[in-house]
Parts: C-alpha cells; structure tokens; sequence
C-alpha cells in the first residue's frame, strides 16, 4: 500500500500545480476577484477560485488512483452492514466514496457562487446542511461512541446520527473557511491536518480496527495532502491567488469526511478529541469568535478584525511570522493527537 501512498501524494501534488494556475486563468476570465471586507487588513485584487484546482487534483488522482492500483479496486467492494431499530442499511466504500464526490460538486458550486456574488450566511448554512445530508445518504456517518472504561458500543439512533454528522461536517467547514484570513494559513493547517490524520489512520488500520475504512482515510488523507501542497506553493505569502470559500468549504468538508471515514469509526471517546485537537487553531478561533460576538450582542456570522490572526498582525507580528507560529502551533497539536492515538492503541 505504500507505493499507493506515494503515488497519491506525488500525483495530487504535480497535478495541483498545473491545475490552480489553470483555476486562476478561469477567475479571470470570469472576473472572480477578491472584494474589500471588514476582516480584511488590506485589500488585493487576486483571484478567489484556487479552490477549484484542489478540488480538481483531488479526485483526478482518485480516478487515476482506482484505474491503476486493483487493491484499491478491491477496497472499494468492501461493504458492511448496520443495523438500526429502523432497519438495517448496507454500506459500501465505493457509495462512500461517490457520496463525498456529489456533495463536493455541490459545495464547490456553493462557493463558486459565494466567491462571484456572495451568499447571505443562512442560506450559505442551509446548503452547506444539504451538502452534508447528501454525504450522509451516502454513508458517510458518526454511527455512535464507546463508553469511557466500558467496553460497550452506544449506536446512536438514526436521527441523531445524522444531526451529530451534519454538525461535526458543517464545522469543519466553517472552520477552514475562518482561517483563511492570512496567505498560506489555512492551506498550511490544512496540510498538517490532513497528514496528521494520514498517520493515524495508519496507526490504527495495523491494529485491524476497521481496517478497510482506515485504508481509505489514509487514501483521502495522502491525496489531499499533495492536492493542497500544490496550492500552498502559490498561495504562500505574497500570495499569487487565493482558495475563496470555493477552497475553503471545500478543504473542510474533505477534513470532515477524513474523519468521519476514518478515525471516528472506531467510537472511542478520544476519536473525537483527537480531529479537535488536530484542528486546535481554527477550532479555538471559531469557538471565541462566537463567544465575543454573542457578548456584543452581534450576530455570529459578523465578520470582524478580531480573529487571533488579526491580532497578532496588530501586535506587530508579518504575515510570515504569523502563519509560521501557527504552523508549529498545529505541528504540536499534531504531535499530541498522533502520541494519544499510539497509547491508546497499546
């Protein structure tokens, strides 16, 4: 499998490079630039469509990916059964795979547009609800936890899955797309994250832990790695375009759906403290960013110079500085998530 890896990583990565060059001649052509907001310290007219090449790398390696390794066509006919008090339901990987395909068509085109004419912050919520419902009807679900000091499976009821996943998707969401404030940010956190749960699912699929979803977390996981990687080489500061919402919702709903597939499968209690503590940066920015704008008395979609970004470059930090503490700071959190996933597995 790690020539598969490999491959994944180094295929996504050059296809990137070829692909957000051509996103940003398209952005131009469509005159889809950046437009001047208040959580903005400055303003450049730069293209918000680098989304679209990460989006495209991403599942052209995947295609290619299944074309040319069979093991990979093999994993995808792994299917297993669940069985709710309504019913049971077969789940196969391939199905899990076309469902994160469908709602990542639709949430680029949820951003696309966002990025063209803008969209007011419920309907932009309600759709990206919709996104995760089409992901959830493909089986790409939180099915239940583990009890802490019990070895005792609590299967969540149908409704409540679905309403657990659709928050856990929508925050992720909404998470990448409030980093992106400074060149390379959320592109760089991204990276880290998604190699980070590259190396957990890894981990955890030697265990036989449901080896066969954690096989293809780690797939997702390499492949988005190289698919951003591409990206960052042009979006590092001084940033050459930018990803817009079309990257940013687009990167949070594959980190959701990484963790979805993957590491929360096993239902452990630390399964999901382990994405938030990957996640820490942004995680924390969204939690205080709701708690200062709910003292305001403001609605939480208000946008602000507030974020921990912005008030770091107040203090006198550069953009580099910035984006590179809190590269460390979520190479750290990495660190720590990847040794609790290791001393949980002993």
């Amino acid at each position: 499998m790690m020539l598969t890896y490999i491959f994944c990583f180094f295929c996504s990565l050059i296809i990137s490079l070829f692909c957000v060059p051509l996103s940003n001649f398209i952005a131009k052509k469509f005159n889809i630039y950046d437009k001047p907001s208040k959580r903005k310290l400055y303003f450049r007219k730069l293209t918000r469509w680098g989304g679209v090449g990460i989006f495209l790398s991403f599942f052209i390696t995947l295609i290619i990916t299944t074309k040319i390794f069979p093991q990979i066509k093999s994993l995808m006919s792994y299917k297993y059964t669940i069985t709710w008090p309504e019913g049971s339901e077969t789940i196969s990987l391939s199905r899990q795979l076309l469902g994160i395909f469908f709602a990542s068509v639709l949430i680029i085109i949820v951003g696309t547009i966002d990025d063209k004419t803008g969209i007011k912050p419920l309907p932009k919520f309600l759709l990206q609800v919709i996104v995760a419902y089409i992901a959830i009807d493909y089986g790409i679900r939180i099915l239940g936890i583990n009890f802490p000091f019990k070895n005792e499976f609590l299967l969540f009821p149908r409704i409540m899955s679905q309403i657990v996943t659709i928050l856990w998707l929508c925050g992720f969401m909404n998470m990448v797309n409030l980093a992106d404030g400074v060149d390379g940010l959320a592109a760089g956190i991204v990276i880290i994250s998604s190699f980070t749960f590259f190396i957990i699912s890894l981990i955890q699929r030697q265990t036989g832990i449901i080896a066969q979803q954690m096989t293809l977390a780690s797939i997702l996981s390499i492949t988005l790695t190289g698919a951003t990687s591409g990206f960052l080489v042009y979006n590092f500061y001084p940033a050459k375009l930018f990803m817009g919402d079309t990257g940013a919702l687009f990167l949070g709903f594959i980190i959701g759906c990484i963790t979805t597939v993957g590491v929360l499968k096993t239902g452990a209690m630390l399964s999901f403290v382990v994405p938030i503590i990957v996640a820490g940066v942004p995680f924390v920015d969204i939690i205080v960013s709701i708690l200062r704008r709910t003292k305001k008395g403001v609605s939480i979609a208000t946008a602000d110079k507030e974020h921990l970004h912005h008030l770091l470059l107040s203090y006198g930090w550069t953009e580099r500085e910035t984006v590179l503490f809190f590269y460390i700071i979520t190479f750290f959190l990495s660190f720590i998530a990847v040794a609790l996933t290791v001393l949980k597995m002993k």
